[in-house]
């Protein structure tokens, strides 16, 4: 008969399952709170208080969080809730809460595509200028967190050789941005009465101790639009030019200088 040796200490210890990692035990709580099913590592890590099952513990971190996530989207669309109405909009940021939960610990990241979620949902469930205003929301937010960079002015303009100007290249400072939305987004966000205007925006911004605006007009949204794409400004002045002959562009210049809104792109 052949008898079976005894098993060593080392073979019995790398028979025992591997102990979670405490990184391993931390992604998977930030999982479970954010809705998904536990994991049995992490059920086997839980101490239950009486009365509460392990479901029943992670069920308060989950609501605390959503609520959390839910205040950060009220203080974030302000504007968003006033056109959509209270009722709507705490149930659609309930539902952007389920559907798209944090993954950063910083909750001014959060909600960045609120308005590509709005846009996604039934249009009867919404106003029609929801998905724009929400962006506009989130761009003013981020313009004024923004580094302060200085812009190029009159004085520094005029040093550059006249030779050099149709080559020369501007990029909108990080506290400034173009935005365009078919609805008159700028008077409802600033609770204008928005029903007097029949058009919607066309807008340069810049957001330094408060925001400033300028609408742009088409040929003028060429210019600044082809410019922030990297194109010379030889192609922004011949886009401005294809849409009005009489593009002004002493008149354009003197505007995003006068705004602080663009430098030279390195």
């Amino acid at each position: 008969m052949i008898l079976q040796r005894a098993m060593s200490s080392t073979e019995i210890a790398d028979r025992q399952p591997e102990a979670p990692s405490l990184a391993g035990l931390q992604s998977q709580m930030m999982a479970a709170v954010l809705g998904e099913p536990l994991e049995s590592a992490l059920r086997d890590q839980v101490v239950l208080r009486p009365g509460l099952d392990t479901e029943d513990q992670f069920a308060i971190y989950q609501h605390a969080t959503a609520a959390l996530l839910e205040q950060a989207l009220t203080i974030s669309y302000p504007a968003t809730a006033r056109a959509m109405g209270g009722d709507t909009f705490a149930q659609i940021i309930g539902d952007h809460v389920k559907a798209t939960p944090s993954r950063s610990g910083d909750l001014e990241a959060y909600g960045a595509d609120f308005g590509d979620f709005l846009e996604r949902l039934p249009l009867a469930d919404i106003p029609l200028i929801a998905p724009d205003l929400a962006r506009f929301e989130w761009l003013v937010a981020q313009l004024a967190r923004a580094p302060e960079k200085p812009a190029l002015d009159h004085e520094k303009l005029a040093a550059i050789p006249p030779e050099q100007l149709p080559a020369l290249r501007l990029a909108l400072v990080p506290r400034a941005a173009l935005f365009r939305s078919s609805h008159p987004v700028l008077a409802t966000w600033s609770e204008a009465d928005s029903a007097q205007y029949d058009r919607g925006d066309s807008l340069l911004l810049v957001c330094d101790d408060k925001l400033r605006t300028v609408e742009l007009n088409p040929d003028a949204w060429a210019f600044h639009s082809t410019l922030s794409a990297g194109s010379t400004l030889r192609e922004a002045v011949e886009a401005a030019i294809s849409i009005n002959p009489d593009f002004d562009l002493g008149a354009a210049l003197d505007q995003i200088l006068r705004m602080g809104a663009s430098s030279i792109r390195s």
